[in-house]
């Protein structure tokens, strides 16, 4: 059976949000924060920071798409016709 434009499948959801899950989510945000806000940086050594600057850069800084890459591509091999 094709896709018929109008349809509604899928506009209704017979299942409830799982409660827990939201719950959890809190919990383990509200656990981070503290434990970011008692976090002593004055006691890491200077490898210790590097380190810890390594490990939470990619969650803060969005990658970037190489542009080479987004450039429409060459073909392989050119087509030479006999005249």
């Amino acid at each position: 059976m094709a896709f018929e434009q109008g349809n509604t499948f899928g506009k209704y959801t017979k299942r409830g949000k799982n409660k827990s899950s939201d719950i959890l989510k809190s919990q383990l945000h509200n656990l981070a924060n503290k434990v970011v806000d008692e976090f002593d940086l004055g006691k890491l050594t200077n490898n210790q920071r590097i380190q810890l600057i390594k490990a939470v850069l990619p969650y803060l800084i969005s990658k970037q798409k190489n542009t080479e890459d987004l450039q429409q591509e060459q073909p392989l091999f050119q087509i030479v016709s006999k005249n």
